[in-house]
């Protein structure tokens, strides 16, 4: 959770920072002495630089569904005619007006569109799904800073809006923080809703959420391209509303990630079924500790029992012993996801990925944990009837 808080922070700094230069110049109010004419070329530049609604409008139709929001920019800068196009953003960009970068963002649309269609192959779609998200954020990036806005400076030193003890912020780089934590926020929330909706028993209703997907983005584009500043203005509502569920939210798209990607690289990398280390990521069902429900938390042995720990960034690791004298650890295999049955003082289950489900023996000896009988003889099984013994070597 300490990046979201940095990221936070850095959004406060960014919209205080916007407010200053939107500030209005003295010569207007009758001030008197008026401003340094180098002063007023100064806040001219960073006003002509702080219109944030030309830039920062597209940025919630990008981020529910990055390569498509990209190909109808490109589309309307290259194919647009005479349309009178409301910013130098679409009507002057060079970026945009690649038609390299129109026909790439097109094919990428097309291949990651089609496997949300189905239940199926909806699972490789989300597997693949950060991969746009990441796509995404560098190319919103690298348009920012390859696209110079009439009043611009030219060179590559621009006029510092913000300094931090030794750190000094322009606006292109508050403009690409904001862009970032934009997508970010917004994608999670979208990520989470289509699993939720992946794991809806009823047919098409994935195609049907696929085609309202990209219904909302073209919508919200169209918005940007008739006022800037109104899509800037919902483009906030729905960051605000991201950000009172972000937290609840990401804890349980990080689980899900972890669970489909450990399904997806095991497929890749056979031996990354073998546990090596006496560590295990595991997601508590309830709220263990000073931990909420479905917290990222690794699992190590100790010398008094077993050690839990949330790592975190900046604000210092959360750590919990699990005393063996009073707590009792059982590995279980489950169909989903297995789970550690935690029994004492302290009771809950903790999940974990099926990655090491056919070497459930090894991992409960490196982990101290017991593995009942049952669960043992199933995995005993099932590691028969591999040529290789179950360790899937390659």
């Amino acid at each position: 959770m300490s990046a979201f808080i940095i990221l936070r922070c850095l959004l406060l700094l960014f919209i205080a920072s916007t407010l200053w230069s939107f500030q209005i110049e003295g010569e207007s109010l009758n001030f008197a002495p008026p401003f340094p004419s180098g002063d007023t070329d100064s806040i001219a530049q960073i006003t002509t630089m702080a219109q944030a609604s030309d830039w920062l409008g597209p940025l919630a139709p990008i981020a529910i569904s990055p390569f498509f929001g990209i190909t109808i920019l490109a589309g309307v800068s290259q194919f647009g005619g005479n349309w009178e196009l409301p910013n130098s953003f679409i009507s002057d960009n060079p970026v945009l007006q690649n038609p390299y970068l129109f026909w790439t963002f097109l094919c990428l649309t097309i291949l990651t569109s089609v496997p949300r269609f189905t239940k199926v192959s909806k699972p490789f779609a989300q597997a693949i799904d950060q991969l746009e998200t990441y796509a995404a954020i560098i190319t919103i990036i690298l348009i920012r800073v390859l696209t110079v806005f009439p009043g611009e400076p030219t060179g590559v030193d621009e006029v510092t809006v913000v300094h931090a003890s030794i750190f000094t912020f322009s606006s292109s780089v508050l403009f690409c923080l904001f862009a970032t934590f934009n997508i970010v926020v917004i994608n999670t929330i979208k990520f989470f809703f289509e699993v939720m909706v992946w794991l809806i028993p009823i047919p098409f209703i994935d195609g049907l959420l696929e085609i309202a997907n990209k219904l909302i983005c073209a919508l919200l584009l169209a918005v940007y391209l008739w006022s800037p500043t109104l899509a800037l203005c919902l483009n906030f509502l729905m960051l605000a509303a991201g950000l009172f569920v972000f937290r609840w939210i990401n804890r349980r798209v990080h689980y899900i990630r972890n669970i489909i990607w450990d399904q997806f690289w095991c497929l890749l990398r056979p031996s990354y079924q073998i546990p090596n280390i006496a560590e295990l990521i595991v997601f508590p069902d309830r709220p263990l500790g000073p931990f909420p429900t479905k917290a990222r938390l690794h699992l190590r042995p100790h010398e008094t029992g077993w050690e839990l720990t949330q790592r975190r960034l900046f604000l210092g690791n959360k750590t919990i012993i699990l005393p063996r004298d009073s707590h009792q650890l059982e590995i279980y295999d489950a169909i989903l996801v297995n789970r550690i049955k935690v029994n004492g003082f302290q009771q809950a289950h903790l999940f974990f990925s099926k990655r090491y489900s056919r070497n459930l023996e090894k991992l409960s000896g490196l982990l101290g944990i017991q593995l009942p009988r049952n669960t043992l003889e199933t995995n005993t099984l099932i590691q028969s009837t591999e040529p290789d013994g179950g360790l899937n070597l390659p």
